[in-house]
């Protein structure tokens, strides 16, 4: 295949678990670059949270954020495309995460919005450091311009309570799956792939150009979308089903396997 671009989701994929981003993958990621191949990260993330990414691997151009629900421009991090929430759904998702009694935010303007603070949010706005705002009054209150909302499960209900929002949800929102714990909430259509399809668009290319590597439910729309879809060994087993080739787990290099044996050599 004739590929031309090649979107990588960062968790879990580029990325190995421990959140590390191998000096190997990053130099096959330059390559593949300095080859002429388009790069595109796509990713759950917001921009802040990609911002030391897109700096490690000296990235420019387009970047997938939210779940495709933004793609923005790295040199200057405006947003090129925003699909937002209705506010009606966010206060609907909202007050059913309340009634469950788990952690949820919202994002605005790359701040995170939460009705009360909780151990898992506080560590993942540290972790990426993000602007926190805790806000009694979130399911109150009309939000536009929301690309996501992200739930917190307890690991031992992740299961369960995934599949009462898919339940819940169905036709009003997508909801998928990322890092252990977090479903992730956006408009009704929008995921990955639909950014994959747009940006592919934009940059004059075919479906049959594109390559997508990931690992996770959220990653999967653009594993089945894409002309050759990837997973990483490690991957969930839908993943693994959808994909067209199975590369090494995140913590071997993955990453790197599938541009070096199937891209570079074919340079």
């Amino acid at each position: 295949m004739d590929i031309k671009l090649i979107a990588l989701d960062i968790d879990g994929t580029l990325t190995n678990h421990a959140g590390i981003i191998s000096e190997r993958n990053r130099l096959a990621v330059r390559k593949a670059i300095d080859a002429g191949i388009r790069v595109v990260l796509a990713t759950g993330r917001g921009r802040i949270a990609t911002r030391p990414i897109w700096r490690f691997l000296e990235m420019h151009g387009p970047s997938i954020q939210y779940g495709g629900a933004m793609i923005a421009d790295i040199d200057t991090e405006r947003a090129i495309v925003l699909h937002e929430m209705d506010p009606e759904v966010i206060r609907e998702v909202l007050s059913f995460s309340h009634e469950l009694d788990i952690p949820a935010q919202i994002y605005l303007d790359e701040a995170v919005i939460t009705e009360r603070a909780s151990e898992v949010a506080n560590g993942y706005v540290n972790r990426h450091k993000l602007k926190f705002i805790v806000d009694p009054d979130i399911r109150k209150k009309t939000f536009h311009n929301v690309p996501k909302i992200l739930a917190f499960a307890p690991l031992n209900q992740e299961n369960d309570l995934f599949a009462i929002f898919k339940e819940k949800f169905a036709g009003i929102a997508q909801v998928s799956r990322s890092s252990p714990g977090f479903i992730e909430i956006n408009n009704i259509g929008i995921t990955k792939a639909t950014a994959i399809e747009d940006l592919t668009s934009m940059l004059g290319l075919r479906r049959d150009q594109v390559a997508a590597v990931g690992d996770n439910f959220l990653d999967l729309e653009m594993i089945e979308w894409a002309g050759l879809g990837v997973g990483v060994a490690d991957a969930v087993p839908e993943v693994l089903a959808s994909a067209d080739l199975i590369v090494p787990a995140c913590g071997e290099d993955g990453v790197a396997v599938f541009i070096e044996d199937h891209i570079l050599s074919l340079v």
